[in-house]
């Protein structure tokens, strides 16, 4: 597996190098492409040849100040052997240069790290929501105040549509890892209603046998993001994982705050994001 971290050298960008490194020593012969994106523009004064060597020689220097300052990050734990790359690129539009980053250099995921709570855009951060609105990869969103452990469980926060599909998806990632995994869902229909358990009785087949199904009513009172809110503040999952429409604005509805709740979880736990 690869996963491309990207970072901007600040201490926000952290969480998401621990949660990689530690990621990586839990899924053998994982490679982690620690990237960074620098917007820089040709001064007009300066000549192509000189802009060039500059160019060059600038980003020789930035590549080795990211090795350092990721070896710096992880202290301890960069002993480990773990098969790292380190890119620095010069670009004009970040978001749009991790995601063909990501694909040049082969990766099955991208990791980056969120700022905060509140709204989308403080929550995640500019460059997390665009990704998790275009990127064809999944996106690894951690939270920069995440305390990084080894990942024990898993949260899939299902509509229970293409549930086979999506489960599919997610068999990748957690089998590699061997954890308890479960799924979420809150049944719009009921519990018992017949299309639920129809769609329920999926788990019941050999190769899905191993994740536990959570199937709870809907309650009109709460929000679903109260409702995440809730369960997660008792579950205490490791990673949660969600399955997203891109540019029909499905992520921004979920995770803008109502007025009685915000996601707390927000700041504590890591989240994964497919593409629908």
């Amino acid at each position: 597996m690869k996963i491309l971290v990207t970072t901007d050298f600040s201490d926000n960008a952290k969480s998401a190098i621990v949660f990689a490194a530690n990621l990586a020593k839990q899924i053998p012969q994982t490679t982690l492409v620690f990237y960074s994106a620098i917007e820089l523009l040709q001064p007009e004064t300066w000549n192509l040849s000189f802009y060039q060597e500059y160019e060059k020689e600038e980003k020789k220097r930035l590549t080795l100040l990211l090795e350092k300052w990721v070896k710096s990050t992880l202290g301890s734990k960069s002993k480990n052997k773990i098969a790292c790359k380190y890119i620095i690129e010069f670009v004009q539009g970040t978001e749009k240069a991790i995601i063909e980053a990501s694909l040049k250099n082969k990766c099955h995921y991208i990791c980056i790290s969120t700022n905060g709570a509140g709204m989308l855009r403080k929550l995640m951060g500019t460059h997390t929501a665009y990704l998790v609105n275009h990127s064809p990869l999944p996106v690894l969103a951690i939270p920069s105040k995440y305390k990084a452990v080894a990942l024990q469980s898993i949260l899939y926060v299902s509509d229970f549509e293409n549930l086979h599909h999506e489960l599919k998806k997610l068999g990748k990632f957690s089998a590699s890892l061997q954890v308890k995994t479960r799924v979420l869902h809150y049944a719009r229909m009921g519990v018992t209603h017949p299309e639920t358990i129809k769609r329920a009785a999926i788990f019941n087949k050999p190769d899905f046998q191993h994740i536990d199904p959570i199937i709870l009513p809907t309650k009109i009172e709460y929000s679903l993001v109260e409702r995440i809110t809730q369960f997660i503040k008792k579950d205490k999952p490791g990673i949660i994982v969600l399955f997203t429409k891109q540019k029909k604005g499905f992520f921004e509805k979920l995770f803008l705050p109502s007025k009685a709740a915000e996601l707390s979880y927000s700041t504590k736990v890591p989240t994964l994001i497919f593409p629908k």
